[in-house]
């Protein structure tokens, strides 16, 4: 604000008196009482001066208010302006510092339409235009911090899963070695036991032998101890040969049980040091700002060309190329154009001039829409089976699927990300880096062929069955919406440089374009 003070008469002021000022003069740049204004107005070299009540003066900005209107330099009244050097200047300026400057213009014609000017209305809309810049940058960060929470709490849940599975794998692997040991040990014991039990046997005999000899020595006669011990010694020689046979056969080896870890898991636990990696990636944003600078060198620029509208544009027939059942196309950076055989499930490559430059079989029926993510690589979208391919055209392999919450129809690509129709849902956004998708723009009433385009910071879709053509933000907030007895089942859409959106109208068969603002 200027000041919340009170403002004092300046004439009465430089006669040593005090008086509050209830006007202000631009013009002398000093406050004027009531009395001071009468002789003010009546005085021809200041009658015409436009004067302000001190209450409107007091509401500029003190930058405004503390602007002279005399050269600091000379203390003479600013009365040209040089549009060489972009100054104001006084009549003493003007001899000593733009003698040499062409087209000195008076200060007074030039400043007669400031307040009109076509310049002083692009700095509000410019205002505006930041303050709208400041609060989609707001909500994409917002949105942005979203996402990463989602890609957090998934990315989470993956390593968990992760960690449970090879702890589930783990369990099962030691199970099945625990059975293993067990059953050996099981083995071992039976064998173990056995020979016990068969020796029980023979140290009975062996017994029996030893109470015979004691008795055949205390009470036998010589024949019986000479026909009894022939008969011991081949009991004797039985035992022996049995014995031996233990040693012979291995019945006597010592048994172990050895257990050895697969090497691969004590290479894990030496190698691997980590479930996995963390990064962090960014990619190209979405949205799309102006600044007020170059609003305004368009503004003062001699040479600015307003953007083509559609009562400038002009459609010619260039080409026909004769094919049943397109779904979708698309157009390379290198000119060549592809199509989507719905038909006979298959990429058609054309070049320029019309001709078949490659075949691309698919592997999914009903292929319906397809866009160019650069010039190798395409994105092709299957409702029926509601995912989304991404093909490598050199190799006619599939790179990877994106899987779909319901039916995909229609599908853009733009700044690293992929936009696609999703049926009852409304335009999701796939981040290509990760594969991670939002729902951009919620529509419960998207119906099946609809199709999506972008430009710039604006996204434009069709509603097939509800005969609708819709333009978003970039951050999903709607515009303005379309919708005519000109467009009916409207399906493919297109935008131009300047924003004019071209739409296949299926229901009457015809293109109609759309200016920018719908």
């Amino acid at each position: 604000m200027a000041s919340s003070s009170t403002v004092i008469c300046g004439v009465c002021e430089s006669q040593h008196m005090t008086s509050n000022a209830d006007v202000w003069c631009p013009e002398c740049d000093e406050g004027l009482c009531s009395e001071c204004l009468k002789h003010h107005n009546a005085s021809k070299a200041t009658r015409n001066h436009g004067v302000i009540p001190v209450d409107n003066y007091k509401q500029l900005p003190p930058s405004i208010a503390d602007i002279s209107q005399y050269c600091s330099q000379h203390d003479r009244k600013f009365k040209n302006y040089c549009p060489q050097h972009e100054s104001v200047c006084c009549p003493l300026c003007i001899h000593s510092n733009h003698a040499n400057c062409v087209g000195i213009l008076s200060l007074e014609k030039v400043i007669q339409t400031a307040k009109t000017s076509v310049l002083l209305e692009s700095f509000d809309q410019n205002v505006k235009n930041i303050k709208i810049n400041i609060e989609r940058v707001v909500k994409d960060r917002k949105q942005n911090l979203l996402e990463i929470q989602k890609q957090k709490q998934k990315f989470h849940d993956e390593i968990k899963q992760v960690r449970y599975k090879i702890n589930e794998h783990l369990d099962a692997l030691e199970q099945r070695l625990l059975k293993d040991l067990y059953a050996a040990e099981k083995k071992v014991k039976s064998q173990l036991e056995e020979l016990p039990a068969k020796l029980a046997e023979n140290t009975e005999k062996v017994n029996s032998m030893e109470n015979n000899i004691s008795a055949i020595k205390e009470y036998a006669s010589d024949l019986q101890a000479f026909l009894g011990s022939k008969m011991i010694e081949t009991e004797i020689q039985k035992h022996e040969t049995f014995l031996q046979s233990l040693f012979d056969d291995g019945s006597l080896r010592k048994i172990d049980i050895h257990c050895k870890i697969e090497d691969k898991i004590t290479d894990l636990l030496a190698t691997v040091t980590s479930l996995g990696s963390i990064s962090i990636k960014s990619s190209t944003p979405l949205l799309s700002m102006k600044t007020g600078q170059e609003i305004q060198a368009q503004t003062r620029s001699l040479s600015y060309v307003p953007p083509s509208t559609i009562n400038d544009i002009t459609m010619t027939l260039r080409k026909k190329y004769n094919f049943s059942g397109i779904a979708g196309c698309s157009i390379f950076p290198t000119g060549d154009l592809i199509l989507i055989d719905n038909g006979n499930h298959r990429l058609l490559i054309l070049k320029e001039d019309g001709t078949l430059k490659s075949d691309i079989p698919l592997s999914i029926q009903l292929p319906v829409d397809v866009t160019c993510i650069d010039d190798k690589t395409v994105a092709v979208s299957f409702p029926g089976s509601k995912e989304i391919q991404i093909i490598k055209v050199s190799t006619k392999t599939v790179d990877r699927t994106i899987q779909t919450a319901d039916y995909c129809y229609g599908l853009c690509y733009s700044g690293g990300y992929l936009l696609y129709c999703n049926t009852g849902r409304g335009i999701h956004k796939v981040n290509m880096s990760d594969s991670c998708s939002t729902n951009l723009v919620k529509d419960n009433t998207l119906s099946q062929w609809s199709y999506v385009s972008t430009s710039k910071d604006k996204i434009f879709y069709t509603n097939s069955l509800h005969h609708t053509v819709t333009c978003c933000s970039s951050t999903g907030e709607k515009i303005w919406e379309y919708k005519d007895q000109l467009i009916r089942s409207p399906r493919g859409i297109s935008v131009d440089k300047d924003s004019n959106v071209y739409i296949a109208s299926s229901g009457n068969n015809s293109i109609v374009i759309l200016s920018s603002d719908g």
